[in-house]
């Protein structure tokens, strides 16, 4: 029977969804009139004290974790005696049922890439506080109609720390089409069995099936353990190369041969949409494998030699790193199309004081800014009338120039409207100590896009500007991961929005640390 009145609090609207062992509904909070889901235990597992302990897990792991990849948790309560949570309302479907409404059966490349690298996000996340999902699958993944995508249902997620049996004679915890070979011999689940959970999924979201199906449940368990998986490139030839590589590689059968963590994973997948015939996910893995057996044969000799030459080697990398980037300025890396690594903020940046000050101009003319203070330049185009303020940051170690602002984006002394945008590049020494690790997925609308990750502050003289972290032009294209790595000079929590042609499009608030 579906309640009309949840704790007094909560306006059931209708049930979305029921699963093991809770129902879910929509829900209103008659206070705050927002919509939310509240999910409920089943009342046949209220005398069941490992469904309650279950239910109190995902409680703990969800008002723990707040990422935009996970489904956020709001509170707890009871209503008469039935334990609920009260989570973020997404209006979507799940994964699974996108795979199958599409075309084929199965997603396309980049849009499989697209909600795995998020997911991977969410883990990546989820890890860090020491929580490991052990249930990771399209059914708890749910997909909004912008393509985010957001991991749920953490009911039998764990500590890291914990010690937990998942597979004991035919009782399995866990979806055994997805579980791991180590949660299926019994061993405890660890951050690897997230990762090949994941690569079931994405092997799932590319060819449409998982790789084993037995007559049974416990069949299904022991084939994840003794068998092959067939490549999915052979179920479906649109998969590159890469892609194929990466996929075996999250469900090899031993935790050691996997993705170490959800970040490298996540970082290859991007890699194979520039580098899609690519070796490298089977290339680390060979050198991987072969590690050890070097590791074990060193003489004392060859330590030796490595104590005297690392240091030499150190330096003499960290000179070319040195000189590649006087060279070549704010070029990006090698996977620079999705992951570059962008400018750091300008807060509390130290500048040099200079003789010159710039002064304002009258009528609608440009002042001319190079090579003056920020602050001086800020309060220059706040006097002339100019408010859409934008700065950049470059990096030439031991330039005279550092401090100063090296370009402006209008011709100076020129008839100018002031409702223009004024971008200046800020030359620095180096990025701020404290970094923080962003991604935004989005639909890149027509060619020839700009997009702009940034944050939107003011200077001591209350003016106000927005510090750019990352910009690139793209052409149109859609499910695109946009991410960067952006570096600050103080530890603070910021805002960030992500632009594409002056319009915002999304936003997420980000931890600076070292």
């Amino acid at each position: 029977m579906i309640p009309d009145i949840i704790d007094n609090k909560y306006r059931v609207i209708r049930e979305v969804g029921s699963g093991g062992m809770a129902n879910v509904y929509r829900a209103i909070n008659m206070s705050s009139r927002k919509v939310v889901a509240v999910k409920m235990l089943k009342e046949e597992y209220l005398n069941d004290q490992e469904f309650l302990r279950r239910f109190e897990r995902e409680a703990r792991a969800s008002l723990e974790l707040s990422h935009e990849n996970i489904v956020r948790a709001y509170g707890v309560g009871e209503d008469n005696g039935i334990p609920y949570i009260v989570l973020e309302y997404v209006e979507g479907k799940t994964l699974k049922e996108l795979i199958r409404e599409s075309p084929g059966g199965h997603l396309s490349v980049q849009q499989a890439i697209g909600i795995c690298s998020q997911v991977l996000d969410a883990l990546s996340y989820a890890h860090a506080h020491g929580i490991i999902h052990r249930d990771v699958k399209p059914q708890n993944v749910i997909v909004t109609n912008r393509g985010k995508a957001k991991l749920a249902d953490f009911g039998i997620a764990r500590e890291v720390t914990a010690s937990t049996v998942t597979f004991s004679g035919k009782n399995v915890v866990g979806s055994v089409h997805y579980i791991s070979p180590e949660q299926a011999k019994g061993l405890p689940a660890t951050a690897e069995s997230d990762i090949y959970s994941t690569g079931i999924s994405l092997y799932e979201m590319l060819t449409g099936t998982v790789p084993f199906i037995g007559d049974t449940t416990v069949a299904t368990a022991l084939m994840h353990l003794s068998n092959a998986p067939r490549p999915p490139r052979e179920l479906n030839p649109a998969i590159p190369p890469a892609l194929n590589d990466i996929i075996l590689r999250a469900i090899e059968k031993e935790p050691g041969m996997r993705y170490a963590n959800a970040k490298l994973m996540r970082s290859d997948l991007i890699r194979s949409l520039s580098h899609p015939n690519g070796t490298f996910a089977r290339d680390r893995e060979s050198k991987e494998q072969k590690a050890p057996f070097r590791r074990m044969s060193l003489s004392v000799y060859a330590w030796i030699s490595i104590s005297v030459f690392t240091p030499i080697l150190v330096i003499f990398l960290a000179y070319l790193g040195f000189v590649n980037h006087w060279c070549a300025g704010n070029e990006d890396t090698e996977d620079a199309i999705l992951i570059p690594t962008a400018s750091p903020t300008m807060a509390n940046v130290t500048v040099p004081t200079q003789t010159q000050r710039a002064t304002p101009l009258a009528g609608n003319l440009m002042p001319a800014v190079v090579g003056f203070r920020l602050d001086d330049a800020l309060r220059a185009l706040h006097v002339a009338g100019f408010e859409n303020l934008y700065v950049a940051a470059e990096y030439a170690p031991g330039d005279s120039r550092a401090g100063t602002v090296i370009q402006q984006s209008l011709p100076a002394n020129q008839p100018t409207d002031k409702s223009e945008p004024v971008y200046l590049t800020l030359l620095l020494e180096s990025h701020g100590k404290y970094k923080a690790d962003i991604s935004f997925m989005l639909d890149i609308p027509e060619n020839d896009s700009r997009v702009q990750i940034l944050y939107r502050t003011s200077n001591t003289e209350n003016i106000d500007y927005s510090v750019i972290l990352y910009e690139t032009v793209r052409t149109r294209e859609t499910m695109v991961s946009i991410s960067a790595t952006v570096y600050s000079n103080d530890p603070a929590t910021r805002t960030l929005y992500l632009l594409v042609n002056g319009k915002e499009m999304r936003s997420q608030d980000v931890k600076f640390s070292e």
